[in-house]
């Protein structure tokens, strides 16, 4: 996944709402702002297309389903994190996916959805990268090792070998994931990824 780190990191560079100096990221201001897509609030896209989000096949814009859209602002936390990794995970799409639909006739939004659902055979691969690049962009590896090393050097006279207690970890990203806004899945995965607190 050395690709996605790089892009990241060039993006990061690019733009100071990702530089991880604040967070939560606020991942709706950049692709809104920033990059300029209009999010389209869909209804019912979770029922007709088993999917939250996605982006359109001119990459101009992001479909929302408008259930999901209107908890931008006033939604239950859990689901304000779930959407936030999703419209990152669509941005993944946007700057990762750009040349694989190109040579596919969209003509009809529906032929797209469909489309969409299998990527030419190449969802698997694709949508691995997409929750990497999610993961990675709302959680800075250098803020997450911030709070890493805060921890360990409060827990670890306390408990020695703290690093192989599971039940410490899951508490960690637990909370953890409140700052940066995500769920802890998130976190663990991330945890694992950097190689800064692997589960056994």
């Amino acid at each position: 996944m050395e690709h996605i780190c790089k892009k990241i990191e060039e993006l990061r560079q690019q733009y100071p709402v990702l530089q991880g100096k604040h967070i939560p990221i606020d991942i709706f201001t950049f692709f809104e702002i920033d990059l300029e897509l209009e999010p389209i609030p869909f209804d019912d896209l979770i029922l007709k297309y088993d999917i939250e989000a996605a982006i359109s096949a001119d990459f101009k814009s992001i479909y929302v389903d408008a259930e999901q859209y209107s908890l931008m602002e006033k939604g239950p936390v859990w689901k304000l994190n779930r959407l936030r990794f999703t419209i990152a995970h669509e941005l993944a799409h946007y700057f990762l996916h750009q040349d694989i639909p190109r040579k596919a006739d969209f003509s009809l939004q529906k032929s797209y959805a469909v489309w969409n659902q299998n990527y030419r055979g190449r969802k698997y691969e694709i949508e691995r990268e997409a929750n990497e690049f999610a993961g990675n962009l709302l959680v800075p590896k250098f803020r997450l090792e911030e709070f890493f090393n805060e921890f360990a050097n409060q827990i670890e006279n306390l408990v020695p070998n703290f690093i192989k207690n599971d039940q410490l970890r899951d508490q960690f990203t637990q909370s953890i994931a409140q700052k940066f806004m995500v769920n802890s899945q998130v976190i663990g995965i991330r945890l694992d990824r950097e190689q800064i607190w692997p589960a056994d």
